[in-house]
C-alpha cells in the first residue's frame, strides 16, 4: 500500500515538470533582438579616418571627398521584425557645438583652421537630433530583418572645404578634427515587429558610438595666377637707354607662411636675364634687353640661379594664401635695328 502511494505521486511530478519546459520554449519562439554598429569610411565596428589629402591655396576653397558610412545590424532572434538606424554627429573636438562650418586645426600651431562641411546626398548637413532645425541625423528608415540574420547599409556622405572661410590662409602643417573623443557621434537603433515600431527617431538617442577623424595636410605650394605684357612702346632708330616696367607682371599664390624664391629666363636661356628680341618676317635683327627687379638702368638684374632654398639673382617672398603681384623692370641698350615689332617670351619660375 505504502509503494503505490510513492509511485502516484512520482508520476505527477513529472508532468508539472513536462508542462513548465513546454512554457519556456513557447516564450523563446516570440524573440527578437538586435544590435547595430556603424563605421565611417570603414567598415562597420571600426574606428575610421577621413583624409582630404594635400592641400594648397588652389584648392583650398574646393577640396573635397565622397566618404561612405557604413552600418550593420544582427538579429540574434528567432523571430523576422523591423529595424532603423539613426546616425548623428556634432561638431567634433574642435567645436562640439558648432555644425556649419565645422574645423580642422593645427595641433603645432596657432595657425588658422580649416573650415568644412558635411552633407548627406540631398545635400543637407549631417549633424543631430539635439538640433531643431538643420542639421539634421541620417534615419534609415524602416528596414526588414530576417531571423538569426545580419542586414548592412550604408549611406554617402560629401566632406568638402568651404570656400570663403579663410581656408587659404592655413599654414603648412597636419590639420584634424577628431570626432572619436568624447560623445561626438551617436548610433541608435530601434527594432519592432513592424514599420511602426522601428522608427529611430522616436527613440531615447543612443549612446553608442561610431568614431572617425577628418584630417588633411596642407603643404608649402605655389602657382603663377596671372601674367602681363610688359610694353617698351614705338622708338625712333637710334634712341638709347629705354626703360620699361609692369608693376603687375605677375601674379603669385603661395601657402601662408611659405618662402618662395622666383626665376625669369628670357628664352634664350640666359641664366642673368639678359635677352633677345627677335622681328617678324624672317627678320634676323635681335634686340638685346635685360629684365631687372629695381626700377633704374642700373637696376639689379633678374636673373633664373634661384632655388628652392637660394634666392640667387631672383626675387624672394613668402607666401600669404593670397594672390601677390611682382613687378618687372626692363631696359634696352638701343633700338638701332630695322623697324620692326619686336618680342621675346619670359618664362617665370616659382621656387619654393
Amino acid at each position: 500500500m505504502n509503494i503505490n502511494i510513492f509511485q502516484w505521486r512520482y508520476s505527477l511530478f513529472l508532468i508539472l515538470t513536462t508542462s513548465l519546459w513546454l512554457a519556456t520554449s513557447n516564450a523563446q519562439a516570440d524573440n527578437l533582438t538586435v544590435t547595430c554598429t556603424a563605421g565611417m569610411n570603414t567598415t562597420a565596428g571600426s574606428t575610421g579616418i577621413v583624409n582630404l589629402g594635400t592641400i594648397t591655396p588652389s584648392n583650398a576653397n574646393n577640396a573635397s571627398i565622397p566618404v561612405t558610412l557604413n552600418y550593420s545590424c544582427t538579429n540574434i532572434g528567432d523571430t523576422a521584425g523591423y529595424v532603423s538606424v539613426c546616425l548623428a554627429v556634432d561638431g567634433g573636438d574642435s567645436a562640439p557645438g558648432t555644425l556649419y562650418p565645422r574645423y580642422m586645426k593645427n595641433a603645432g600651431s596657432n595657425s588658422n583652421p580649416l573650415a568644412f562641411t558635411m552633407t548627406l546626398p540631398d545635400n543637407s548637413i549631417w549633424g543631430s537630433r539635439t538640433y531643431s532645425t538643420q542639421p539634421k541625423e541620417y534615419n534609415s528608415g524602416s528596414l526588414p530583418i530576417s531571423a538569426s540574420s545580419t542586414i548592412t547599409g550604408n549611406v554617402s556622405v560629401t566632406i568638402s572645404l568651404i570656400s570663403g572661410s579663410n581656408n587659404t590662409s592655413a599654414t603648412a602643417g597636419t590639420y584634424s578634427n577628431n570626432f572619436g573623443n568624447g560623445n561626438h557621434t551617436s548610433l541608435t537603433y530601434k527594432s519592432g515587429p513592424n514599420n511602426n515600431a522601428a522608427d529611430c527617431s522616436n527613440g531615447k538617442q543612443g549612446s553608442f558610438r561610431f568614431p572617425f577623424t577628418v584630417q588633411a595636410t596642407v603643404i608649402p605650394s605655389c602657382e603663377i595666377t596671372a601674367t602681363s605684357d610688359i610694353n617698351l612702346g614705338s622708338h625712333s632708330a637710334g634712341t638709347t637707354s629705354i626703360a620699361g616696367n609692369n608693376p603687375n607682371a605677375i601674379g603669385v599664390k603661395c601657402t601662408n607662411g611659405a618662402p618662395y624664391n622666383i626665376g625669369l629666363a628670357p628664352s634664350n636661356g640666359d641664366v642673368n636675364g639678359t635677352g633677345g628680341m627677335s622681328g617678324t618676317n624672317g627678320n634676323p635683327d635681335k634686340v638685346s634687353y635685360q629684365l631687372l627687379s629695381s626700377t633704374g638702368l642700373n637696376g639689379k638684374k633678374w636673373g633664373n640661379t634661384a632655388t628652392s632654398t637660394s634666392v640667387g639673382n631672383g626675387v624672394t617672398g613668402t607666401g600669404t594664401g593670397a594672390v601677390q603681384t611682382q613687378p618687372v623692370y626692363v631696359t634696352v641698350p638701343n633700338v638701332d635695328f630695322k623697324p620692326d615689332n619686336y618680342s621675346d617670351r619670359v618664362t617665370i619660375k616659382a621656387n619654393y
